[in-house]
C-alpha cells in the first residue's frame, strides 16, 4: 500500500493510493487527519474507513511530505559499506544520530531556497528514509525485527550546505536549512517493498541520473538497533553513493 498526505483544495487530508486514484481516509473519518494519527489507529478502524471514503484522481491533488511534521526525523551516517569504502573511512562502533528540524521538511516538488550565505556549496543525497510506527527500543539487530516496528519506506533527499559542513560537528545547520529536506511522494508498506536491502536507489538532477547503487550492505539492522526509543519518525539512511 502508499500511504500519502495530500491537498485537494480543502487542506491536508491523508489517504491511499489505488491505481490512478487517492482514496481519501479523512473525508470517511476525520479521525484520520494526519499521517500520525493513521499509523496510530487499529487497522480494523483504517479498514472502515476505506470502504466509504470517496475517492479522487490522483492528479487532481497536491502531494505533500508524507508525515509533514514528525515527532522526530533522526539521521545518520555512514553507514553504508561501498560508501565507506569510498571514503576510506571504518564503520563507527557507536552510530552518531544527528536530528532534522522539521521547518526543513517539504513535499515532492516544493521548491528548495538556495540560502544566501551558501550560494554555491548547495549539496544533494537521495536516501532511503525508513517510518517507525511502533514505539520501540532495543529492537534486536535483525532484519525481520526492524521491519515488524516499521511503517513504511520513503524517499528523502539530503540537501547539504557543504561549507557550512565542514564549520559544525554537529551537522544542524548544514542539513537542516529550510526547505533541505524534501520528502514523498508516499510511505510504501514493507508488504510492497519485499527486502528493503535489495532496493536500488537513483537519483537524478533534472533527468540527469547523478547517484545510482544497491542498498546491499547497508547496516540497517544495526542502525535501528542502536536507536533511541521513538514513534511515527522518519529516519533517513545514508545514500548508497
Amino acid at each position: 500500500m502508499k500511504l500519502a498526505t495530500f491537498d485537494g483544495g480543502t487542506g491536508q487530508h491523508v489517504g491511499f493510493i489505488d491505481g490512478d486514484e487517492m482514496v481519501d481516509l479523512t473525508a470517511a473519518d476525520p479521525s484520520l487527519g494526519t499521517m500520525i494519527e493513521l499509523l496510530e489507529r487499529d487497522p480494523k478502524v483504517v479498514g472502515a474507513a476505506s470502504g466509504s471514503a470517496p475517492r479522487v484522481l490522483l492528479s487532481e491533488v497536491k502531494l505533500c511530505a508524507p508525515v509533514p511534521r514528525p515527532p522526530r526525523f533522526l539521521a545518520i551516517g555512514y553507514n553504508y559499506a561501498a560508501h565507506l569504502e569510498e571514503t576510506h573511512m571504518e564503520r563507527p562502533t557507536r552510530q552518531a544520530w544527528f536530528n532534522k528540524q522539521q521547518t526543513s521538511i517539504i513535499g515532492p516538488g516544493d521548491p528548495i531556497w538556495i540560502p544566501a550565505i551558501a550560494p554555491d556549496e548547495i549539496d544533494y543525497e537521495g536516501e532511503l528514509g525508513l517510518v517507525i510506527g511502533k514505539r520501540c527500543k532495543n529492537v534486536p539487530n535483525d532484519k525481520h525485527a526492524v521491519l515488524d516496528v516499521t511503517a513504511g519506506f520513503t524517499i528523502v533527499n539530503d540537501v547539504s550546505m557543504r561549507d557550512w559542513q565542514t564549520l559544525e560537528p554537529g551537522m544542524v545547520v548544514s542539513k537542516s536549512f529550510d526547505t533541505h529536506r524534501p520528502i514523498g511522494p508516499w510511505i510504501v508498506t514493507p508488504d510492497e517493498i519485499g527486502d528493503p536491502l535489495d532496493l536500488r536507489l537513483r537519483t537524478y538532477v533534472s533527468d540527469d541520473l547523478r547517484q545510482e547503487g544497491p542498498y546491499s550492505g547497508h547496516a540497517l539492522p544495526l542502525i535501528l538497533a542502536s536507536a533511541p526509543p521513538f514513534r511515527a519518525v522518519v529516519k533517513a539512511v545514508s545514500s548508497p553513493l
